[in-house]
């Protein structure tokens, strides 16, 4: 039986994949200027000595590090989430509602759960190194729709449930 939708499905298979390697570039993105930062950190010094957007520069070598893992931590909970969603999306035109899916969707709910308790220290580290009001200084912190995506996750999850139950209880009574 074909799925209606397959074109809808397949655009969200390659935009997930677009995802996914814009996310595995930005992880490569922040290892690289990890290793610039230890490389030339004196000249890095100089150059934004008196910059507007920091509070002091001698002091942000050990700061700038834990930004640097908070995001790789974050970018890799991101990925995790996006091969999940692409073996959801995998098993859509067969039979999306299996147990493993909801599985799959629950493991995206405790994802976005470690990304959203991440990006905590990630706004205490970024607003500890930055000037008030500025756009470096307001990264990570609490969303309203990170924790609205991760109610939908879990929800999401509990229905798949349902509807792996029912329809093995429905193929169990034909």
């Amino acid at each position: 039986m074909p799925v209606p939708n397959s074109t809808l499905l397949g655009a969200t298979r390659g935009l997930l994949w677009l995802i996914l390697g814009l996310i595995v570039a930005s992880a490569l993105l922040v290892v690289g200027v990890e290793i610039a930062l230890l490389v030339a950190w004196p000249e890095i010094i100089e150059r934004f000595r008196g910059s507007p957007e920091f509070v002091n520069v001698t002091t942000l070598r050990f700061p700038v590090s834990v930004l640097m893992l908070l995001l790789i931590a974050i970018l890799g909970a991101g990925a995790y989430m996006i091969r999940q969603l692409q073996a959801l999306v995998a098993s859509a035109p067969s039979n999306p509602f299996i147990a493993a899916n909801a599985a799959r969707l629950r493991r995206v709910g405790w994802a976005l759960v470690a990304a959203q308790l991440l990006a905590i220290p990630l706004h205490w580290t970024a607003s500890g190194i930055a000037k008030a009001g500025s756009d470096f200084g307001d990264m990570g912190g609490i969303s309203l729709g990170s924790l609205l995506a991760i109610l939908l996750a879990f929800v999401l999850a509990a229905v798949f449930e349902q509807g792996a139950a029912m329809r093995d209880e429905l193929e169990g009574t034909v």
